[in-house]
């Protein structure tokens, strides 16, 4: 296939909100400002898209200076992420706070006082509410903090395939999900230095406290947990898993939890970790994924009385080492739209429990695995197969 003469944006397309409009929001990345300013890519986003996501501006890196001291108010900046929230606000989409406890992509003084020299407990939680504090008083003094609806609180908290479930998979109690939490996280090390176990701590608890603090500081905003590989059987179990004791705990918790109840009574106020977010990063070639596998967790997700979100969805073609040209030839753009087309077809199944499906870059070009042309959209903008399949599959539900 031959490169366009004609590159660029076709509003004239269907709306992609709009085809998915009865059955939930459909989202995707704000990335760097130089990027949304190309020709029309604002206006084709506010076309496309009712949900927007920062792709890196709402990390901690990129808002806290790093270093291993904790820094002032002041030196905090919040020139992209104000960016973020103000074209959100103006164009009238849904905004999605990502991320504000994960150990990648964050300053040392979180969680540690020199190399390979983790914090106390007390000092790192400390300095967990001293961020979610301060990005919550910048957008209170900016009349904005209304305008996120929700915040992926934790991100990828769990080792990459889940670890050893330790027992039957349809069993989902048989396993522990804090022994398959990723244990060389600098949060996790640092929650480990000082922890009384006799006491009932353990050093997962900065995950409770994330949300704990979340909720205070950011009450109107429905909080997620965020993950990838999130369909491999035994993650699925453990973040499910996760997902309920935790909830049980807040329902419990007198000390943090106004509406808290007695121990075994039945607790109807809000959950603390409101959503699931299924990254969704997949693959047809490179790391091949499980499709399969979709369904079940799900399934799963649904039962531990969460709402779902889609959050960072994209599909690659070819080998990272051996990419494909691009645009893609007619067979792997067929191969691609069939994925897409067999994941909306599920999506659509269980649209009463998902919020939100968002994709993972706008096109090809901008998409951070941009070797695979992951996206709806090639590298000139034009939609692609899978474009056009799931508009098709939307206009038949």
């Amino acid at each position: 296939m031959t490169k366009s003469s004609n590159p660029g944006w076709n509003l004239n397309l269907t709306s992609l909100a709009q085809a998915y409009k009865k059955h939930f929001m459909f989202g995707n990345i704000y990335s760097k400002t130089a990027t949304m300013l190309e020709p029309d890519t604002r206006r084709a986003f506010a076309h496309h898209f009712n949900a927007v996501t920062a792709e890196n501006g709402h990390k901690p890196i990129l808002i806290a200076p790093n270093g291993f001291t904790r820094p002032s108010v002041s030196e905090y900046n919040f020139t992209d992420v104000d960016a973020i929230v103000n074209f959100a606000i103006e164009n009238n989409i849904t905004l999605i706070g990502h991320v504000l406890v994960w150990h990648g992509q964050s300053p040392d003084w979180l969680y540690a006082s020199a190399p390979d020299t983790p914090l106390t407990r007390a000092q790192a939680r400390s300095n967990m509410e001293f961020h979610i504090r301060t990005l919550a008083e910048h957008f209170t003094n900016k009349g904005t903090i209304d305008a996120f609806h929700s915040w992926d609180v934790v991100n990828e908290a769990f080792v990459s395939e889940g670890g050893e479930w330790g027992g039957c998979l349809d069993d989902w109690n048989a396993g522990d999900w804090r022994a398959q939490t990723r244990h060389n996280s600098p949060w996790h090390l640092a929650y480990a230095n000082g922890c009384d176990t006799s006491a009932g701590e353990h050093p997962s608890d900065y995950i409770y406290d994330a949300y704990v603090l979340a909720r205070r500081y950011f009450p109107k905003s429905t909080l997620y947990y965020n993950d990838f590989n999130e369909e491999t059987p035994a993650k699925r179990n453990a973040i499910a898993q996760m997902v309920e004791q935790l909830n049980l705990r807040w329902a419990n918790d007198n000390d943090n939890n106004p509406e808290a109840v007695i121990q075994g009574t039945d607790y109807t106020k809000r959950k603390l970790i409101e959503g699931i977010g299924m990254q969704s990063h997949y693959h047809l070639d490179q790391w091949p994924s499980n499709l399969e596998n979709v369904r079940p967790a799900i399934e799963r997700f649904i039962a531990t009385g969460a709402v779902i979100s889609i959050t960072e969805l994209d599909i690659t073609v070819g080998k990272q080492d051996n990419p494909h040209a691009a645009p893609l030839s007619k067979a792997e753009q067929q191969r691609q739209a069939q994925a897409y087309a067999k994941l909306f077809k599920l999506y659509i199944e269980f649209a009463k429990h998902i919020e939100r499906v968002s994709i993972w870059g706008k096109t090809d070009s901008q998409s951070w695995r941009s070797w695979g042309q992951p996206t709806l959209f090639d590298g000139e903008c034009h939609a692609k197969d899978a474009f056009y399949a799931i508009i098709e599959l939307a206009g038949k539900h």
